[in-house]
């Protein structure tokens, strides 16, 4: 299409696809799902940013909320908010009350910290009057790595590790905080069959890394017209591309036939 702009309508209509024509089978029959967005669906993300972000702005910023004057601070991701409030405890459990009366599509359930708070995978403590962060594992937290066994392409196994460790440096405003959960890590990587040298160089690549560039927002790359090649992953996937790397010259020079 190259430069042109999708029009609304074409958005819309498949928006409407999305929300009004989701099926599924169970056993012999079929289902239309006829309220909300089904989980895991491409769409799902985009319609619930929407949606809360509608709802604070009609519902939680309007001047008819009573509380209003008592949010400090509103940040969400999808639908997970952080709140900073500047209430009692108990004004915030009426305040949650309240959330979960104006709308009958939206339950709320509140956690309240005074010192530390955890958020997605961040645990935000005060720290020397200021604030800090440092990672944040639920209760059910299970070692779900990957096996470095598994049948996985071999360079997505060994860059594992470096992102695990980076993750932490990113979220861990110290750096005591971060060797403790490095220790952890580097457990469960070799519980999975890491090799030691493997994680040990993921470790010292990650703490050699400046926290506050890694912090900044990735620069956004251009959109390049490329040609995909989607074959079934086995041992032979990188001989495959390698020859056609080797040879692109040659498969391009009579004319691609697409």
């Amino acid at each position: 299409m190259g430069d042109s702009i999708t029009p609304p309508e074409f958005i819309l209509d498949l928006a409407h696809l999305a929300l009004m024509r989701n099926y599924f089978k169970f056993k012999e029959s079929f289902f239309l799902q006829t309220q909300g967005t089904s989980m895991g669906s491409t769409f799902a993300p985009s319609l619930a940013c929407l949606y809360v972000d509608n709802f604070k702005r009609l519902v939680v910023l309007h001047d008819d909320n009573p509380y209003r004057d008592q949010i400090k601070l509103w940040k969400r991701y999808i639908d997970d908010v952080l709140l900073f409030w500047t209430g009692n405890k108990e004004e915030a459990l009426d305040f949650s009350v309240w959330l979960n009366g104006a709308n009958p599509f939206l339950t709320f359930t509140i956690t309240i910290g005074e010192n530390k708070l955890p958020f997605l995978d961040l645990l935000i403590y005060e720290h020397e009057g200021g604030l800090a962060t440092e990672v944040y594992y639920k209760p059910t937290d299970r070692n779900n790595l990957l096996q470095y066994q598994s049948f996985h392409p071999r360079a997505l196994k060994d860059n594992l590790p470096v992102g695990q460790f980076l993750r932490l440096r990113r979220n861990c405003s110290s750096v005591e905080d971060y060797r403790k959960h490095a220790d952890k890590l580097a457990t469960k990587l070799q519980a999975k069959d890491y090799p030691t040298h493997l994680v040990n160089r993921a470790r010292k690549r990650a703490r050699n890394n400046n926290r506050d560039q890694l912090l900044q927002p990735r620069a956004v790359k251009p959109d390049l017209e490329k040609i995909v090649c989607v074959t079934t992953f086995s041992p032979l996937s990188n001989r495959i591309q390698k020859i056609i790397k080797d040879d692109w010259k040659i498969l391009t020079s009579g004319g691609l036939p697409f």
